[in-house]
């Protein structure tokens, strides 16, 4: 049924009287009232209210001839009696008419109808659900497919009972939808910039969501009827992609219908990507106590770390247009909790890592807070010094993002010096200003002389299967510690920066040891993992979750929105910078005292 969702009016009609109401002053008997057996049909109009999105996810919001709607009748004479109605044409007022229908039997008669519709077609004749309202009901897991059916499919609405008389001017029965819609904006933005960067979203997490659960009718004076999902069947559900076409500052929605139940307190909504991060959103409050006949919007911005979610609860109308109170709240990647390694986390100088903002509740939700460092290891004791910040996580031993092209590597220096150093990245503190390199000297020269074949190539240029787009500071750095100790004159200076920091703070020895970041792990620093970094900017927001971690520690400097040298050379004027307000790469002289330095290692 293509039909706009939202209340449904449907006015009780039926074909006109003449000369029914007897005229002149003589008292009306029983007999004058009765109405000949057959001749006056129940017919309804089903009319669609104000601006709304449809069921099945067009625009048009119109009932279709193969719709079925169940009317109940109720009298004292007859009890009650169920037939099957059907629009006449498709539209969105369309005349309802029955093969079969109800007709009055008396000018002064009074009766109780209701109405309900089962997107599953359970209403029509010969199926289980058409001699009364379903007792139960289940929404489909998959609503995605089938073109939409599935998601069509999951749609149950009732009409309360209402007295209508012959008589009556107002002949209508307001339909409710019995569901509860969650609509999902995935904004274009942060993380997720491209519809390629979302490989999946989910409804639900661990088969936690009710699929289904019994049903009981409205009682007097209500439109919904009450729910009891225990004992009923738990998963998760993929929801209907209903993305519009056209420019938007939102890359992807989606729309599911689900079982009025509250998801409070547990991860809800999972949205992963192609780098095959999921990331989870935990609702707190009421944010995602679900209701009959209400829509919950969620406008959803993926971070580099967790999903920023603005809550938008509509009541009684599913649609655009409506007066909504938004509500803010965070949860951040893969659901983790205070023992998994993750960005943001504290390093210290005894190699351990502590939560940095991620803590696990008793009753199994997770949320994000400003945690310090833990300065004791809860395992010995021992006093230990925080020395830097998790800020990616995985092996920099090994190609970015299952890249197949043989020119992208990952630090294959770092795999021969440090093989065990496969978990992820630590930035510095503090960091210094200084010039790249004092003197028109070109290391790669010096290296091809003197180091055929040892490391991996300093210098890049700009194409997407460069150097500059590989993690290989520390290959960088070994690489340039040679030429500054054998060209005293034309030292390059980050990484004779790089030496002095060492001795200042020490790394752990299970670590590689602090060097100069290439420029695509500074990209990492600043933002997001983008191909051809000299083309796309990686952005600049994991900087700030890794500034909001520095600033809770005791004379760290936080992340700049300026310049930080790379360990890359461009040519021999020129090396790689990203400036850190936008994730942008670019080649500056490499005379300029005026850019930064910060310091990197793995572990």
């Amino acid at each position: 049924m293509n039909r706009k969702m939202k209340k449904l009016s449907i006015s009780l009609c039926m074909a006109c009287l003449t000369g029914i109401m007897a005229a002149g002053c003589t008292e009306e008997t029983d007999s004058d009232k009765h109405l000949p057996d057959g001749k006056y049909p129940m017919t309804f109009t089903a009319a669609v209210d104000g601006l709304t999105v449809t069921r099945a996810g067009t625009a048009d919001g119109e009932w279709a001839t193969t719709d079925r709607i169940a009317v109940q009748v109720s009298n004292a004479e007859s009890g009650n009696e169920i037939k099957i109605y059907a629009p006449s044409d498709n539209g969105n007022k369309p005349t309802l008419t029955s093969d079969d229908p109800f007709y009055w039997q008396s000018s002064n008669e009074t009766k109780t109808v209701s109405a309900w519709y089962c997107g599953d077609g359970s209403t029509a004749l010969g199926q289980a659900n058409a001699e009364k309202v379903p007792a139960s009901w289940s929404v489909q897991p998959d609503q995605n497919e089938g073109e939409g059916n599935d998601y069509q499919e999951s749609d149950f609405l009732y009409a309360a009972p209402k007295d209508i008389s012959f008589s009556s001017t107002n002949k209508s029965l307001a339909f409710t939808h019995q569901t509860a819609r969650v609509v999902i904006n995935i904004k274009k933005a942060e993380a997720a910039t491209e519809t390629s960067s979302i490989t999946k979203v989910t409804i639900g997490y661990d088969n936690n969501l009710a699929l289904s659960g019994t049903y009981s009718v409205p009682t007097e004076g209500k439109a919904t009827g009450t729910w009891n999902t225990s004992g009923g069947t738990k998963g998760t559900i993929t929801p209907k992609d209903i993305t519009a076409s056209g420019s938007s500052d939102i890359l992807k929605t989606y729309a599911a219908l689900v079982i009025p139940q509250n998801m409070s307190e547990q991860k809800f909504i999972a949205v992963t990507l192609t780098d095959n991060n999921t990331y989870y959103y935990t609702p707190h409050n009421a944010d995602a106590n679900l209701k009959s006949g209400t829509q919950y919007t969620y406008n959803i911005t993926v971070k580099h770390g967790y999903l920023e979610v603005v809550t938008v609860k509509t009541d009684g109308v599913w649609g655009d247009g409506e007066e909504t109170t938004n509500v803010t709240s965070k949860i951040l990647k893969k659901g983790f909790t205070a023992d998994d390694l993750k960005i943001g986390d504290y390093y210290y100088s005894d190699g351990t890592t502590s939560d940095g903002g991620y803590r696990k509740y008793t009753d199994d939700t997770t949320d994000i807070l400003d945690i310090k460092p833990v300065l004791t290891n809860p395992n010995t004791g021992e006093e230990r010094t925080c020395i830097g910040i998790v800020y990616w996580v995985g092996d920099p031993t090994k190609p970015l993002r299952g890249r197949t092209d043989p020119n992208l590597l990952g630090d294959e220096t770092l795999a021969k010096h440090h093989p065990n150093c496969t978990n992820g990245l630590v930035v510095s503190l503090d960091e210094v200003t200084c010039t790249w390199q004092a003197s028109h000297t070109l290391v790669q020269e010096w290296l091809n002389s003197n180091h055929s074949g040892k490391f991996l190539p300093v210098q890049s240029g700009y194409g997407a299967s460069d150097p500059l787009n590989n993690i290989q500071g520390y290959n960088n750095t070994k690489a340039i510690e040679a030429f500054n100790v054998a060209n005293s004159s034309s030292q390059v200076d980050v990484v004779q920066k790089v030496v002095e920091y060492r001795k200042r703070v020490l790394a752990p020895v299970a670590s590689s040891g602090w060097y100069v970041p290439s420029a695509k792990e500074l990209t990492l620093l600043c933002g997001e993992d983008v191909d051809n970094i000299w083309n796309n900017n990686s952005g600049g927001t994991n900087r700030e979750l890794i500034n909001s971690k520095l600033a809770l520690i005791g004379g760290a400097t936080t992340l700049s929105s300026s310049r930080y040298w790379s360990s890359a050379d461009s040519g021999l004027n020129n090396a790689f910078t990203v400036r850190f307000g936008d994730g942008r790469v670019s080649d500056d002289s490499k005379y300029d005292s005026s850019v930064r330095v910060r310091f990197s290692f793995a572990f």
